[in-house]
């Protein structure tokens, strides 16, 4: 049997992966509505039209809500408040954490607050003038401490 014969005989048809197995084309369109056909073409003027309209009433509902301000970092207070006692207990813990053979994660991260060296002191930024630069408004921030 040829190379010829082998290709065009019954079983080879059968197994050939390029053919579709139900004879429809895999190319031609369902003619649905979307990216994945889903729906018709008559519905899809009705989806735009709803869509546009749920988006006109959530802008106006929107419109007439003020947005809340986020606090500035001068109203903030500070919920975590370490002692000199016990930033030396959390520094002692956290060296000796790991040589006991119960190693507990949680108490380690619990202790992070009173070992981490975060700025010492406050620093205050003061706005600048703002400038113009080839149009676009540019701020410049000075830090202060």
């Amino acid at each position: 049997m040829t190379r010829t014969e082998r290709a065009t005989s019954p079983h080879a048809i059968i197994k050939d992966r390029s053919q579709s197995r139900t004879g429809i084309d895999r190319h031609t369109p369902k003619g649905g509505a979307g990216p994945h056909n889903w729906g018709s073409l008559l519905q899809e003027r009705d989806l735009e039209e709803g869509a546009l309209y749920d988006e006109e009433r959530e802008f106006e509902a929107s419109a007439g809500t003020n947005e809340t301000a986020v606090p500035t970092r001068e109203h903030r207070s500070s919920s975590v408040s370490v002692t000199e006692e016990d930033r030396e207990r959390a520094l002692q813990f956290r060296k000796n954490a790991l040589k006991s053979g119960d190693v507990d994660l949680s108490a380690i991260a619990r202790t992070s607050a009173a070992v981490s060296v975060s700025p010492p002191d406050a620093v205050s930024v003061v706005r600048g003038s703002d400038k113009l630069d080839n149009g676009n408004v540019v701020s410049t921030l000075r830090f202060e401490s």
